[in-house]
């Protein structure tokens, strides 16, 4: 407890340095809960979009019902397969009044016999699906396949990239707060050396000596962490309605308490364990 009233006092001593040691950690955070959002969200994404129907065959217009039959069974053979849907002429012709149907000129123009039958096949992930394309493709009666796999492709190397500038960005925001926080403690293990010596000459263990600028550190880390994540999530909070919107069928929305919950404990342990070292470098230095 002593500890902690030390490194207490010792914040408030110095209000700029506090709050620049923990405007650097909030900062970081908010840069780290801001990509865990984004690669969240790209993963859904990408995810919605591997599970639904990808690659559409679209049959030649005499194709009969026992040959669409077959090759349903064929593909729901493949083990990379998740999910087959074989779309009839008439059940083709049902979903064509229904997207034109305020357009009656249209609606009079077309008959179930101009439109060809289809199916839709998904598979597990977005590799399988170039499969599922060559494997359709192969098949006589199919006349057609639909494949966008310029937006797939554009999907996965997306969110590899929100990863990897995600973490780099953590990563050297973590290495700038770290050196930061441990320069302004510095400051304050330079102006107490004195009593630190006396201390170690008078048999003050090591721990003794370094938890108060652990805790003052750690201190720095949960003021940032709460700081940043608050700002993310405000801010989150704020983009809702219109990340609802442009999502459109892809719910997102609302995040589960418990990821929530889940990220902000992560965060906040990792800024608390950043905040207690850089204070512990800062007093080895003089300890030495």
């Amino acid at each position: 407890m002593k500890s902690i009233s030390s490194a207490l006092t010792a914040m408030r001593r110095s209000p700029v340095q506090s709050l620049t040691a923990t405007a650097i950690i909030a900062v970081t955070l908010f840069v780290g809960y801001s990509f865990s959002f984004l690669a969240m969200g790209a993963q859904e994404i990408l995810s919605y979009f591997e599970s639904r129907p990808q690659v559409i065959g679209f049959f030649e217009l005499k194709t009969s019902n026992e040959t669409i039959q077959e090759v349903s069974q064929q593909m729901s053979q493949k083990p990379y397969v998740e999910d087959v849907t074989a779309i009839s002429q008439e059940e083709a012709l049902v979903a064509y009044q229904d997207e034109n149907r305020e357009d009656p000129l249209l609606l009079e123009l077309v008959t179930a016999d101009i439109l060809p039958a289809s199916i839709e096949v998904s598979a597990g992930d977005v590799n399988s699906l170039v499969q599922v394309k060559q494997d359709l493709e192969g098949i006589n009666a199919i006349e057609e396949v639909v494949f966008q796999q310029d937006v797939i492709d554009s999907l996965t190397n997306w969110t590899t990239s929100v990863r990897y500038i995600g973490l780099a960005s953590i990563i050297v925001l973590s290495g700038t707060s770290f050196l930061i926080i441990s320069a302004l403690i510095s400051m304050k293990v330079v102006n107490r050396k004195r009593a630190i010596q006396i201390m170690r000459f008078l048999g003050a263990s090591g721990w003794f000596v370094k938890a108060p600028f652990f805790f003052e550190g750690a201190f720095y880390g949960l003021l940032g962490s709460i700081i940043g994540w608050a700002t993310t999530y405000g801010l989150l909070l704020y983009l809702t309605p219109w990340l609802k919107d442009f999502l459109g069928a892809i719910t997102l929305l609302p995040i589960s308490p418990n990821i929530l919950a889940l990220q902000f404990g992560v965060g906040t342990v990792i800024a608390i364990l950043l905040g207690g070292l850089a204070g512990v470098s800062a007093v080895q230095k003089i300890m030495k």
